[in-house]
This record gives structure tokens, sequence and C-alpha cells, in this order.
């Protein structure tokens, strides 16, 4: 078949000049063009931002959490005393669980407890209660109570101390005596010296016969031997009174021991009934810590079982002023989060196309994972439940969402000479 193309003759030199050399202000416009193009490219990548994103979930609650108030151990409800919704303050008895005691015994117990010190308690007020659990613990109390007033007002040494004072009070007497009848012997020992000098002298001058001084000799050592028997006596009684002032500095002793020891076990015994009615109401009352609204996790009425462990009820603060975003993130790319840095959040509650999404910032990130190697990250929300759409979101509960954690805000432009440094930098 023959070739057309062979056949074709170019029979205009114009025509084949223009095919030829194509004219230069098409050139021109067309590197202008493409050069203004490229500078449009890279004007839109200079301004677009390509931001670096951790996602995350995320959970908003009050500053002090909703309180999920579980029970501690299974059993009955007694009585359920506030209703689904119902306002509460801090410290209110919610329900309580059946038990051998009585819960108004309880409860007069724990006011006598606060009211008054160990050794002023009002036992007469306490002895017919039904404390079921409690009994044990309140038994122990009332017996030491018992043993310190007995002790204080049997006071048993007080009759060893009397005797001994009394045995004081004698010696003393005694004493007294003795040293009056010393005196008179003293006189006597004087007189029997004077005879006995006399005598001497009259037997040197032969006046009376040496028999005679030998008789005044043995009255005169009868005299001294009665004084010496009388400082005898005087001293075997000192010895006496020191042995009954140990007495009764012993008895004394004894008595601030005994007092301090019996003092010391009620104190003991009142601190353990007061530990033993804690522990008590931490099993079977559900108690909030804090004011706020409380919320049945499921419909709860009397004699209907509870099992340890299941959350029962449900107390959202009434303070809602400070809201906090609470997000758990993985181990990986976590260095790169520092404090300060934005949070863009989408709430599960409120479709962020319809509402928009909440910004927040970096308050703070642990310093160590936990045993699943994730961190910890706090959002503070400076403009609260504000959304980019100008919309305030009411919050009387948990909310729940994703978040974006905007690690680096790079350009366009940034993030594709950021993937050449890379190449080169490697190589």
């Amino acid at each position: 078949m023959p070739n057309h193309l062979d056949n074709i003759e170019l029979r205009s030199e114009s025509v084949q000049e223009i095919l030829t050399n194509p004219p230069s202000w098409i050139i021109r416009w067309g590197i202008t063009v493409i050069a203004f193009v490229l500078v449009i490219i890279l004007a839109i990548s200079y301004f677009v931002k390509y931001p670096d994103f951790i996602n995350a979930q995320i959970s908003i609650t009050t500053q002090n959490p909703p309180e999920k108030i579980e029970a501690r151990t299974s059993g009955k409800l007694e009585k359920v005393l506030v209703v689904n919704h119902q306002n509460v303050s801090s410290n209110e008895v919610l329900a309580y669980i059946q038990t051998n005691a009585n819960y108004q015994d309880i409860l007069k117990l724990k006011q006598l407890l606060t009211q008054y010190k160990p050794i002023d308690f009002p036992i007469e007020k306490t002895r017919n209660l039904a404390l079921g659990e409690l009994d044990s613990k309140y038994i122990i109390f009332e017996k030491a109570y018992s043993d310190y007033h007995l002790q204080r007002q049997l006071q048993p040494y007080a009759v060893e101390k009397t005797s001994g004072l009394q045995t004081i009070s004698e010696i003393n007497s005694r004493i007294q005596n003795l040293r009056k009848q010393k005196e008179i012997e003293l006189s006597k020992l004087k007189l029997a010296k004077i005879d006995f000098d006399r005598y001497q002298k009259m037997v040197e001058k032969g006046i009376v016969p040496n028999r005679d001084l030998e008789q005044s000799r043995i009255a005169y050592l009868q005299a001294q031997q009665s004084v010496d028997a009388v400082d005898l006596s005087i001293s075997q009684l000192n010895e006496s009174k020191v042995g009954a002032n140990k007495g009764i500095e012993s008895s004394s002793i004894n008595q601030k021991q005994d007092e301090t020891s019996y003092y010391i076990t009620l104190l003991q015994s009142y601190d353990e009934l007061k530990n033993s009615l804690r522990m008590w109401e931490q099993n079977y009352l559900f108690i909030s810590s804090d004011a706020g609204k409380v919320s049945f996790q499921e419909y709860w009425s009397a004699n209907q079982f509870v099992k340890a462990g299941d959350v029962v009820f449900t107390i959202f603060p009434n303070n809602k002023n400070h809201l906090l975003g609470k997000l758990i993130v993985p181990a990986q790319n976590s260095g790169k989060i520092k404090t300060y840095q934005k949070v863009l959040i989408k709430l599960d509650n409120y479709p962020y196309q319809q509402y928009g999404i909440i910004e927040g910032k970096v308050k703070n990130i642990s310093l160590s994972p936990d045993k699943d190697g994730n961190y910890y990250v706090e959002v503070e929300l400076p403009k609260g439940l504000v959304t980019s759409y100008n919309k305030k979101l009411d919050f009387d509960k948990e909310l729940r969402g994703s978040a974006e954690i905007v690690t680096e805000d790079l350009r366009l432009i940034e993030r594709v000479f950021y993937q050449f440094r890379k190449i080169f930098q490697y190589q």
C-alpha cells in the first residue's frame, strides 16, 4: 500500500518557514505564563498551612471531675434517701446497705463520738445501741472507759498512802518523845558524871573507900548507856520514816503509771472505735464527697441487691466554671508535645460540622509513662466551651471526643522543603 505522506509536497515556502521557525512571541509568552503559574503555586504553598497533628481521645470534665460512687460490699439496699437528679450537699448519705446494725443507732454513736472526748463520753447513752459489726470494738471501748473511771474513783493506792502518812505521823510523835527522854537522860548523865568526879576526889583524899567510887562509876556508865539507847531508838525510827516515805512515793508512782496506762488504753480503744465506724460507713453507706447533682446509674430502690464494685451513683459537681481536658497519648511521637501547643477538639455529643470545634492548649504532660506506656496530657480551655462557630455548648456531664494536638504549625512549602532536607540529611 503506497505511503501517502511521501506524496505530500510543500508548495509554499512561507508555510514551510512558519513550520520550521515558530514566532518568538509565542516562546516569550509561554515562558511567562509558566513562570507566573509557578509563582502562584509557590505563593499558595506559602500561605496554605499543613500542620503536624497527634491524634488522641479526650474527655472534658470539671476541675473536680464527676464522682462515681461504687458499692464496697455486696448486699441489699436498706433504704435509698435521694431521688434521681436531686441536688445533694457534701457528705450527704444517699443510701445504705442492710446490716446487723441499726442505722439510727450508728448515727447516734457517731454524733456522740464527735461531741465528746473519751474521758467525758456519756457511756450510759450507748449501752443499749444495736451496733452490729461495731459491737466488738464498742465493748473494748466500754471496758477501757469503765476501768479508767473505776481506777480514778476507787483510788486503790490511797489506802497505802494514807497508811504511810499515819505511820510517819506516829514515828514523828515517838521521835519527839524520845528526844524529850534523851534530854532527861542527858541530865542524869551529867549528874552521874558530877557524882563520879566527886567520889574520885574523895577517894584520892582517903575520905571514902574505893567501893563507893566503883558504885559511882557504874551509875555513870548506866546513865551513858541510857543516852545511847535513846539515840539508837531515834535512829531506828528515822529509818522507818524513810521507808514509809519510800512506800508513799512508790504508791504515787504506781498510781500515776496505772492512770497513764488506763488512759492510753482508753484513747486507743476510742480511736479504734472511730476507725471501725469510718470503715463501716465506707462499706455500707453511699456518701457524696462534694455538692452536686446525683445521677442514678440505674433504677435503685429498697431491697434491691447491689454487688461490690457496681457504680451505684454519680455526683456531678455544681462548680462547672473551670473545665479541663484529659488526654491519654501513646509514647509514639509524644516527644513532640510541648506546653502551650494548640489542641483542636471535636466532641462526640456535638458534631463539629454543625457546632464547630473547641480550641485548647496543652497545660502539662506527665514526666513518665504509665504501665501501658501512655502519657497523661492535661489541656486547658481558655474560651471554655465556645466553639469556632461562636456557639457556647452546655456542660452537664462528662464530654468525650477526639483531639488533635498541633505539634508543628508548618506551611505547605515548608513541608516540601522539609522532605528534601531529610533526604539530603541522611545522604
